[in-house]
């Protein structure tokens, strides 16, 4: 009973926060293409959605379907939908999503009105889209909403309970809480200064770059050919010398394997070669440690997850005439 209540207050808090009016439409203007949850958008707006998902598209069904990008793409049916139909759906769902967002924004008095963003846009000059304020549009409204989940969080902080942060901790903590695996490497280190002969210092690191031997065996062949290394082992935790960012870069260029040698430039007076001799698991951050957090996600998941319901179920209306003749060909 306790937790049938507990849920039941939950709810009630969202659908106070969230609540907003979802009536029947305006009268569309003449500028409008159509309305959603009541918010008419103008035709110009909607352009701007259906634009961005043009290069979205192409690639999705170049690279599923290798389909050729000439004249006929956009009304070339692939699978049930044309690339053009397709690209219209993901436009109005993406749309939907704004719409409802803004609507939330505006009740939590971040906005004046629903899609203000856009009413700083440039017109654009014959067909296209301004891309660049489509971007700066979305990147404002991202901004807004972090405002959102914020006030949201410190609303209703209290109503999360431990049982309810225990679990989501326990479910999630790989995800938000692990803490990096600790590196361990030997490193064998160089000073620019005293390698009289760069050239065939280069070719010996060119030839141990990239082999499975331990540190110790190439100090000794560089040491004969007159190249003096320090030789140390260190870990991530304990690295004073920047080891683990050319670790970090060798890894990106997928080299930096267990039990492999990678050269790496420290500063233009430090060269060293590293072989990572193991990795171990980091743990997590304690759930004590991360109790503040876990609740913000909890709630911000919350949040989240309400908008995309109150998107789905959004009402649309608009003229299919004026719909189809924006399209992507």
């Amino acid at each position: 009973m306790k937790k049938k209540k507990t849920n039941c207050v939950m709810l009630g808090l969202l659908s106070l926060v969230l609540a907003f009016s979802i009536g029947g439409c305006q009268a569309l203007k003449p500028t409008d293409a159509l309305a959603v949850a009541g918010t008419p958008i103008s035709t110009k707006v909607y352009r701007l959605f259906l634009q961005n998902e043009k290069a979205l598209t192409v690639n999705r069904y170049v690279t599923k379907y290798h389909a050729k990008y000439d004249t006929h793409f956009w009304q070339t049916k692939y699978g049930r939908q044309t690339p053009q139909q397709a690209a219209q759906v993901q436009a109005m769902k993406k749309l939907r999503q704004f719409v409802v967002e803004d609507q939330a924004l505006v009740k939590a008095k971040l906005l004046d009105k629903p899609l203000a963003e856009f009413a700083v846009l440039k017109k654009t000059n014959g067909t296209g889209a301004d891309l660049t304020g489509m971007a700066a549009a979305q990147k404002q409204h991202r901004e807004l909403m972090l405002k959102l989940q914020s006030q949201y969080v410190k609303a209703h902080r209290k109503s999360v309970t431990e049982k309810q942060q225990g679990a989501f901790y326990s479910h999630n903590k790989s995800k938000y809480w692990a803490r990096p695996n600790v590196i361990h490497y030997e490193t064998l280190t160089f000073n620019r200064g005293r390698i009289n002969n760069l050239s065939d210092f280069t070719a010996m690191i060119q030839q141990v770059n990239g082999q499975q031997t331990d540190l110790a065996s190439v100090q000794k062949v560089f040491g004969a050919a007159g190249f003096q290394g320090q030789l140390n082992q260190t870990d991530s935790l304990h690295d004073a010398d920047q080891y683990y960012g050319a670790y970090l870069r060798a890894t990106n260029d997928h080299t930096g394997q267990i039990g492999q040698i990678f050269a790496a430039w420290l500063s233009d007076r430090k060269m060293c070669l590293v072989r990572v001799t193991k990795s171990v698991h980091g743990g997590f951050v304690p759930f004590a440690d991360a109790k503040e957090d876990v609740t913000a996600k909890i709630l911000q998941k919350q949040l989240s997850e309400t908008l995309a319901n109150r998107a789905k179920h959004a009402g649309v209306n608009g003229d299919p005439a004026v719909l189809a003749k924006e399209t992507l060909a």
